[in-house]
Order: C-alpha cells, then sequence, then structure tokens
C-alpha cells in the first residue's frame, strides 16, 4: 500500500510515494515491506522489498539515491553520479546526510523512517525536488528551514514557489521526551508552546514533531496552502508503519520518494 500527497500529485512531471509497511516479504518483526538496511533483516529481503516498490511506484531501483542517515542537518546536492547510492547496498549509501536536493531528472530521492518525518519538497519553478529525514535531533537542527534555504542558495528557488508534503510521523500524544530535548527546544525556540505538551499520564514533556516541521517552513516562507500534512501516527497505526518507540527498535523502516521524470 502506498500513500501519496495529493497537492504533489498535481504536478504530472512528478512522481513520488510514501510507503506503508504492507506488501513486501519480509518476515516478523519486519513485516513486511521493509526498507531499510540498517535492521536486522535480511539484506536480500530489503532489496526485493525495495524492487516491489520500485516497480509500484514506477521509480526504478537503479535511480534510487538513498542516504545513511545520521540524524544531521547535512545536506546534499545530488547530481547524476550519485544515480544508484545506496539503492542496492548499505555500503555504497551517501554518508552522514539527512537532506537530498536535486535539478536532475529520473534521480528518486528516497529517504526512510520509522516514528521521524519524512519530507518531500518541490519547486515548480526551478524544477527542484527534495526529500529530508528528521526526527527530534534534526528538527531541532532546523533541517526543514535548512532544506529551504539551500533551496534558495544553490537553485535560486523562491519559497512561496516550494510545495512540501510531511508524512506520517509519531504523533505528539505518544513522544515523550525528557529534559534534553525540553532544554533544546527552549534554547532554538525560545518557547515550549505548541512545541511540547505536557502529559498528565506520562508525567512528562510530549514533543510535536509535525508543528516543529510546520513552523520552521512558514518561517523559511513557505505558503500554507502548498503543506500538505499526512495526520497519521506511525506508533498507533501499527498495521500500517514501522514504530522504533512501539517496537523497541526491533522494526523495519518505510519510506518517501520522489522523482522528476521530464
Amino acid at each position: 500500500m502506498i500513500l501519496q500527497f495529493q497537492k504533489i500529485a498535481q504536478f504530472h512531471n512528478i512522481k513520488h510515494f510514501v510507503s506503508t509497511r504492507q506488501g513486501g516479504i519480509s518476515n516478523a518483526p519486519f513485516d513486511s515491506l521493509n526498507l531499510g538496511f540498517g535492521t536486522a533483516d535480511l539484506p536480500e529481503n530489503v532489496v526485493q522489498n525495495r524492487k516491489i516498490l520500485a516497480e509500484t511506484t514506477q521509480m526504478p531501483l537503479e535511480n534510487w539515491c538513498v542516504p545513511r542517515q545520521t540524524h544531521s542537518d547535512n545536506i546534499l546536492c545530488i547530481s547524476p553520479l550519485e544515480r544508484g547510492k545506496g539503492a542496492f547496498s548499505r555500503n555504497n549509501a551517501l554518508p552522514d546526510t539527512d537532506g537530498l536536493l536535486t535539478k536532475h531528472k529520473h534521480i528518486a530521492l528516497v529517504v526512510q523512517s520509522a516514528d521521524c518525518v519524512c519530507s518531500l519538497y518541490y519547486d515548480m519553478e526551478k524544477n527542484v525536488i527534495g526529500a529530508a529525514h528528521a526526527g527530534w535531533r534534526g528538527t531541532l537542527k532546523l533541517l526543514p528551514q535548512k532544506m529551504i534555504q539551500t533551496m534558495q542558495k544553490e537553485f535560486d528557488s523562491k519559497p512561496e514557489n516550494i510545495w512540501v508534503g510531511i508524512a506520517p510521523c509519531i504523533s505528539v500524544e505518544m513522544y515523550e521526551v525528557g529534559e534534553d530535548v525540553v532544554s533544546q527546544v527552549d534554547k532554538v525556540f525560545g518557547t515550549r508552546e505548541k512545541f511540547l505538551e505536557w502529559n498528565k499520564n506520562s508525567g512528562k514533556y510530549h514533543f510535536n514533531l509535525r508543528y516543529a516541521h510546520l513552523f520552521q517552513l512558514q518561517e523559511a516562507g513557505v505558503l500554507m496552502e502548498n503543506i500538505e500534512v499526512m495526520p497519521k501516527c506511525t506508533y498507533t497505526e501499527k498495521d500500517l508503519f514501522f514504530s522504533a518507540r512501539r517496537d523497541k527498535d526491533q522494526t523495519g523502516r518505510f519510506g518517501a520518494g520522489i522523482m522528476m521524470i521530464y
């Protein structure tokens, strides 16, 4: 089962997807469409799952470009030389990268998650696409904002021409965080309002990943009407999504990808 952003789907020169955990060949606890080499799943299963997804989305696996994500704010601008990096093996994945951008056609930018936010970007004027992965670390390093700033710097993008899709992630109701995150929110945003919610059941603050993304994107000049958020929660929707928090890291990875075809 594949999800799509309605707002990005209106552009016929773009292919994109948000995958779920359904439709692959992996056994539990990675059942079934696990895309992550960085799990204990068999690598050959991951390759087969990626091939299934590539065929379903008509985004050939040899065109995929997949980073080795490290919860960083590192963004790479991708050339045709990087096409295929990380597609069939983790060994040649782009190192230490959580944001990808390209102006080149037939390069599928793919990021992965099991609770964090995968986000897709498209500048309809400059024909630039992007994909990013950010949990609390990347979000508090302002990766969403830096994606927009990098598009401005490298491709002369105007924020008002950029469309963004925010894939399912862990909801604020389920995302209990510690004092390290609370202090970072105070430092980065100067307020806890809307970024953090006190949960009387857990006795802890909970971090709102979605709001933190929306805030940064709007601060960077992206129009609210150009942003689409998928409201599903990876933690609670066990049939649809992998969740590292729910399954204590014994889980697979779903993904989001985007490719320009003309």
